[in-house]
């Protein structure tokens, strides 16, 4: 073993023993009574007996570990907290469990990403067993650190990472495992995942050792073949075109594989190409798919999309990792996150964030409606709807405040620091869409009609011109608001005033 790597070991156990505080946790209760199941979903695992062993395959995070809850939680999936109590109910019932995950945990990368990788995920899926999953190139964001705490193997603590083609420092076990065996009930899978040359040409890591995928297959498969595995499994990262050119390539050596390449919500039954079984599990962790492994020569192998909907409470041991999360946030602050204010080209026109009791005195009638609006009240189901309270998260933050950009998670110049510090700006307000309203108020009091006719320009959304709905989008999207139609509920706020509002 090389000094550098010993460096790095000596760096991650202190790391390490700093970071890890999982035994101090209670035990989950028991939930009482039936889950609720989601109409849009099948009952599972109908005509199911207990299988031999269940493969549950997840992958693709992104970085979604809890639902946000802002459309109601029983109207959205994921969650890591789901996802554990699936897994213990599976258990409790008997049934032989191995979970695999094919990578992507992370949005991206920097302080907060960090964090969430510390306190939540890397504990959440020891929690939860998992023993492999593929090093994707999201994780390969990190910095070399980070990316050598979570992906090398030390005594008393190995890790779940591995890859073939991509290494940290160099190609060498010592580092990031090429390939993993995992055992149960007499049962053994051979994993291995790979990078296409799409997602090799963008790291731009000195650190981090790539090749060509089909060559260190070559190398490997033999080495899996060699350990009599019952069922083989790929990880591929990259593009469809190149999983399929690698198949051609390696035509069914491989019994599942789980491409990056993927819809948003995998398929009832899995595709397949030859006799390889096409595992898509979909995105931001909302499903995993299993497959059931039979002591049956008709049917030796079943397959269920299994969604985290509200059939599946919150586990405790989940909750209570988002609300170190959470604190640690809010211990860190905005600046210790690296989030710093961003120019907004629009305030040389429109000027400062004025906050929406501004507009009360011109707009009564539009400030009265804003008042009976939830976005009046976002502030507060940040604080208190949300449990744990995520009023000092930045993702949430975002689309909860004024003078914000929500698409990037960043602050405006002028725009919300802190409840403390910019009171006015809290909860979605008038500005949240229409743009700062200082140089507004200003003209207003003055004579300059042309003035006042270009500000109220650069203020006015059209409604029939889609504008209004794009903003809406902004945090109304298919992670946050997966049921949201603007035609239902633009009649909810629409506070449009004159007929020059509805042009």
């Amino acid at each position: 073993m090389s000094i550098r790597l010993l460096s790095f070991l000596l760096c991650i156990a202190f790391c390490f023993a700093h970071v890890c505080f999982a035994q101090t946790f209670t035990e989950p209760r028991q939930t009482a009574g039936k889950p609720m199941l989601s109409a849009a979903e099948p009952p599972l695992f109908e005509g199911w007996t207990k299988p031999k062993l269940m493969l549950f395959f997840t992958g693709f995070l992104d970085g979604y570990i809890e639902p946000c809850g802002c459309a109601g939680l029983d109207q959205m999936k994921g969650g890591l907290s789901r996802r554990m109590t699936c897994l213990q109910q599976l258990e409790k019932n008997g049934w032989h469990v191995l979970p695999i995950d094919a990578g992507n945990l992370n949005k991206g990368f920097g302080q907060q990403e960090e964090l969430k990788f510390n306190f939540v995920i890397d504990e959440a899926y020891r929690l939860m067993k998992y023993q492999a999953a593929g090093l994707g190139s999201r994780e390969l964001l990190f910095p070399t650190d980070t990316l050598i705490l979570y992906s090398v193997d030390v005594p008393g603590n190995p890790k779940r990472y591995t890859s073939a083609n991509a290494a940290i420092m160099e190609f060498s076990p010592d580092f990031v495992v090429p390939y993993r065996i995992l055992e149960k009930e007499g049962i053994k899978i051979g994993i291995v995942s790979v990078l296409g040359d799409s997602l090799r040409n963008k790291i731009h890591n000195d650190d981090i050792k790539t090749a060509a995928a089909a060559g260190k297959l070559k190398e490997v498969l033999p080495k899996i073949a060699a350990e009599n595995c019952n069922k083989k499994v790929l990880i591929f990262h990259g593009t469809a075109n190149e999983l399929n050119m690698l198949l051609k390539e390696f035509p069914d050596r491989f019994d599942f594989v789980l491409p990056s390449d993927i819809p948003a919500e995998p398929p009832l039954q899995p595709r397949k190409i030859g006799k390889t079984v096409l595992i898509e599990v979909g995105e931001k962790g909302r499903y995993a798919v299993a497959a059931g492994l039979f002591d049956d020569e008709k049917m030796p192998i079943r397959f269920e999309r299994i969604p985290f909907d509200s059939r599946y409470n919150n586990s405790p041991k989940i909750m209570e990792l988002m609300k170190i999360y959470q604190d640690q946030l809010r211990q860190t602050g905005l600046s210790g996150l690296g989030i710093k204010p961003i120019p907004d080209k629009r305030s040389a026109i429109l000027g400062s964030f004025a906050g929406s009791a501004s507009c009360a005195d011109c707009h009564e009638t539009a400030h009265n409606i804003w008042k009976k609006s939830r976005h009046a009240k976002a502030w507060d189901s940040l604080k208190e709807t949300a449990k744990p309270a995520r009023n000092f998260d930045p993702e949430c933050i975002a689309c909860h405040v004024i003078g914000w950009n929500a698409a990037e998670f960043m602050p405006y110049q002028n725009g919300f620091r802190s409840e403390k510090e910019t009171p006015k700006l809290v909860s979605v307000g008038c500005e949240s869409c229409h743009g700062q309203g200082e140089n507004h108020i200003k003209a207003e009091q003055g004579a300059d009609t042309a003035l006042q006719e270009k500000i109220r320009r650069q203020l006015r959304l059209s409604v029939e011109g889609e504008t209004v709905k794009k903003h809406c989008l902004t945090c109304h999207d298919g992670n946050n608001s997966p049921h949201f139609d603007f035609d239902t509920y633009w009649k909810k706020i629409d506070h449009r005033e004159t007929e020059k509002d509805a042009e």
